[in-house]
C-alpha cells in the first residue's frame, strides 16, 4: 500500500475541495454536510426548509466551519442550477454532490394517488438527475469528483406499502451505474448508498404515523429489533460511509451500491 493512504490525514481530507449536498439540512444529508466542512470541505447545502437552512449555517459558523445554505426545491431545474452555481463560487470549482433528499408517502399501486407518485419521484430521483445534470460539467472541469445517491435498503427488498418509495430508491441504484459507465472514463464516480432504519426525521415520521402513542425511544428500539445489530443507526455512521465514497479513499469505488443497515437484508425473515 502506497504511503499516501498510510499516511492519509482526516482532518484535511477534503481541504481545497467544494461540495454540494441536496437535502442537506436535517438527518443524513446534514451529517454528511458537516462531516465535510469538518474534514475541509466548502460545503453549500441545498434543502426548501429555510428553518432548518438558518440553523445549520448558525451552527456551522459556531463551530468554525465553512459553510452555507441556499433554500430551494431539488426537485425543480433551476433551484438546483442556481445551488450549482452559488457552490462553485462558495468553493472555487465543484468537486462532491450528495444527494440525499427523499419524501416516504405510504401505499401500494391502488391506493397511491397519480399526484403523490408523481411528486414522490420528482423528489426521489429527478433531484438526483438534476444534480448530475447541472453539477458533472464542474466535477469534469475539476478533472474528477464524486457523486453519491442516497438510496434505501428498499431499493433492494421492501415492506408492504411502499410502492413509490421503494421504486425510486431502485432507480437511484441504477441511475448511479448509468452515471459511472458514461463519467467514469473522465474521472468522475458514481455511487449509492442504501441506508436501514436511521434516526432521522423520516423514521420519526414513520413512528408517528403507526404508533402516535409510543416515544420515540421506545420506537426506535422496536425498529432496532428487527436489525441483526439490535439498533437502528445514527445519521453520523451513514455519514462516514458517504465521505469515504466521496473522498480520495473511496478512488476505486464506482458504479455500487453499498449497504448499510446494520445486516437486516442479510437476516431471513423466519
Amino acid at each position: 500500500m502506497s504511503n499516501e493512504f498510510l499516511s492519509h490525514d482526516l482532518s484535511r481530507e477534503f481541504a481545497g475541495r467544494s461540495a454540494l449536498v441536496a437535502g442537506g439540512s436535517t438527518g443524513i444529508g446534514l451529517a454528511s454536510a458537516r462531516l465535510l466542512a469538518w474534514r475541509g470541505a466548502a460545503v453549500t447545502i441545498l434543502s426548501h426548509d429555510a428553518k432548518a437552512n438558518a440553523e445549520a449555517v448558525k451552527q456551522a459558523q459556531t463551530d468554525g466551519l465553512k459553510l452555507q445554505a441556499v433554500t430551494g426545491d431539488a426537485s425543480d431545474g433551476a433551484a438546483v442550477a442556481e445551488a450549482v452555481q452559488q457552490a462553485v463560487r462558495f468553493g472555487e470549482g465543484l468537486h462532491v454532490l450528495v444527494n440525499s433528499v427523499a419524501m416516504h408517502p405510504y401505499g401500494d399501486a391502488q391506493t397511491t394517488a397519480e399526484a403523490v407518485w408523481d411528486r414522490t419521484i420528482a423528489v426521489n430521483l429527478k433531484s438526483a438527475y438534476l444534480l448530475a445534470h447541472h453539477g458533472v460539467a464542474h466535477l469534469l472541469s475539476a478533472r474528477g469528483g464524486a457523486i453519491v445517491n442516497v438510496a434505501s435498503n428498499q431499493g433492494s427488498a421492501c415492506q408492504p406499502n411502499v410502492s413509490a418509495y421503494a421504486t425510486t430508491k431502485g432507480a437511484l441504484l441504477a441511475f448511479a451505474r448509468t452515471l459511472a459507465v458514461d463519467f467514469g472514463p473522465q474521472g468522475v464516480r458514481a455511487n449509492t448508498v442504501s441506508p436501514g432504519p436511521v434516526a432521522t426525521p423520516m423514521l420519526q415520521m414513520a413512528a408517528t404515523r403507526f404508533r402516535p402513542e409510543e416515544a420515540l425511544d421506545a420506537a426506535y428500539e422496536r425498529f432496532g429489533e428487527s436489525v441483526p445489530l439490535r439498533r437502528v443507526a445514527m445519521p453520523e455512521e451513514i455519514a462516514e460511509l458517504i465521505a469515504f465514497l466521496v473522498g480520495p479513499r473511496g478512488s476505486y469505488c464506482n458504479g455500487a451500491d453499498f449497504v448499510v443497515d446494520g445486516g437486516l437484508l442479510a437476516a431471513l425473515g423466519i
